[in-house]
């Protein structure tokens, strides 16, 4: 007689999960919220997925982790700031439809130039998830980032990030 599980034995906890229109748990980074799509938990831990809604003049400065991104924009248009070969911020817009893979460790950047707010989808690993629910929620509070960081804030921030290998390459975008 086996010691495996049945195929059945093997699904009966592990099944279709359905996630409502209006998505998961909300993580807010200052004015962006981040909605989940998909955690960690849900994927053996191998991926998470979230979708965020980015408001004209916001973003996230030059920065770089060691794990893969793929952002989707759904609506609206985003700036993707990326080094080019002389080492200068060079940056593409990306419209509704459009998608980008972020290699391991590329420096990265993106903003919302436009005067319309812009929505879009990032996948990566659970590692993402983690590093943003750490530098987001050290304390399990859901108020750590203010609209307008002041430079304690923003310094508890980089050591968070820097906790979960992602660090910022330049504080300019």
């Amino acid at each position: 007689m086996s010691n495996f599980p049945t195929p059945l034995e093997e699904v009966i906890h592990h099944n279709v999960i359905k996630n409502n229109k209006t998505g998961g748990p909300v993580l807010d980074i200052g004015p962006m919220q981040l909605l989940w799509r998909a955690l960690g938990e849900n994927t053996g831990y191998t991926f998470s997925i979230f979708e965020t809604t980015i408001v004209p003049g916001m973003g996230i400065p030059l920065h770089k982790h060691p794990f893969a991104e793929f952002f989707y924009v759904l609506e609206g248009t985003l700036a993707i700031g990326s080094w080019n070969s002389q080492g200068a911020a060079e940056w593409d817009v990306y419209g509704s439809g459009e998608s980008l893979v972020v290699q391991p460790n590329a420096p990265h950047a993106f903003f919302n130039k436009s005067e319309h707010p812009c929505r879009m989808l990032s996948v990566s690993t659970y590692h993402h998830e983690r590093m943003m629910k750490d530098a987001v929620q050290p304390d399990g509070r859901t108020d750590f980032l203010p609209a307008q960081l002041s430079q304690a804030d923003f310094e508890k921030l980089t050591k968070s990030m820097e906790k979960n290998q992602t660090f910022l390459v330049a504080n300019y975008a």
